[in-house]
């Protein structure tokens, strides 16, 4: 084969320019490689990559007029989950204790958990939770469960909020700064602390975005967590509550108004393809009730430290 002197040059110099492509490259490779060895755990800042990570998700955390308009479906969607008696077996409560459940919402666990300690003291700054919590204790009698209506923000101490055998934050650590709201549930707890983070994308389906066409960004995860409390000097302990990919509803409607609650202002588009999405996970059994059957299995990570073990 034949080739002119101009096909040969340039030839030539795609030999050289991957040659010095080759050698940038091995060069920035092996500088990065050694930068690497020089970072110690402890120049890791897992709290500013938390933040980082947070600011990435695909929506706005909930203000308290969100979580208010929310607050009847959210217990009623909740009280279906076997989430409650996973997490409470992992706790192992006692009858002596004195439990502070931050982030109550409706009652969720507060509820359950005022039949197997001393008092649960319910912390939430939406009106309409604390409000539901409070109807839902009084129809069962329970009168060792006191309310308070503070946020991560407030001063807990300055509102009256004493120190508690036990500090709980049960998917409820939607905070702006993560290490001082860990600090502050360390400094509240005399026994334990016990919470939960999501594990991956938790309890958001991956396909119902997919099918809506949305993207999905979760944010951080346990690791960040877990990574931080390490840093901190915490010693903690790591366990997984892993939830049925399935759930039973009265209809496809109430099926699919149970799944909305992943999205923020679903056009009414993205509404028909989300119950599409929906309808087709779904079977029907003859009393018409449907059952929805999702791939991916929600994983919550359930952490616990004691305050002193640090």
């Amino acid at each position: 084969m034949k080739i002119s002197c101009a096909q040969l040059a340039i030839y030539i110099m795609k030999i050289l320019y991957f040659n010095h492509r080759s050698n940038t490259l091995s060069n920035n490779f092996t500088r990065n490689l050694r930068t690497m060895k020089e970072i110690q755990l402890k120049d890791i800042d897992w709290n500013s990559l938390w933040k980082k990570a947070k600011s990435k998700k695909s929506w706005k955390s909930k203000g308290v007029e969100d979580w208010d308009r929310k607050a009847e479906s959210f217990s009623k969607r909740n009280a279906r989950s076997d989430y409650n008696e996973k997490f409470i077996t992992l706790l192992q409560p006692e009858k002596s204790w004195t439990l502070l459940d931050i982030g109550s919402g409706p009652g969720t666990l507060a509820i359950p958990l005022a039949e197997h300690v001393s008092h649960v003291t319910a912390l939430d700054f939406s009106p309409n939770m604390l409000a539901i919590l409070k109807q839902r204790a009084n129809k069962r009698g329970q009168k060792n469960i006191s309310t308070h209506n503070l946020s991560w923000e407030d001063d807990w101490k300055e509102k009256g909020i004493r120190v508690h055998d036990v500090a709980i934050a049960s998917r409820s650590l939607a905070v702006k700064d993560l290490r001082p709201a860990l600090e502050k549930l360390n400094s509240f707890a005399r026994k334990g602390v016990f919470i939960t983070d999501r594990v991956g994308h938790g309890p958001f389906d991956q396909a119902a975005f997919k099918a809506v066409g949305r993207e999905l960004k979760t944010g951080p995860d346990y690791i960040y967590t877990f990574n931080l409390l390490y840093q901190m000097g915490i010693r903690a302990k790591v366990d997984f509550i892993h939830l049925g990919n399935q759930s039973t509803y009265s209809s496809l409607d109430d099926a699919v108004e149970n799944n909305t609650w992943m999205f923020q202002n679903l056009t009414a588009d993205e509404k028909k393809r989300l119950k599409k999405y929906i309808q087709s996970i779904t079977t029907t059994a003859n009393d018409g009730t449907v059952t929805v059957t999702r791939k991916h299995i929600p994983i919550w990570a359930f952490i616990s430290w004691q305050p002193e073990a640090k």
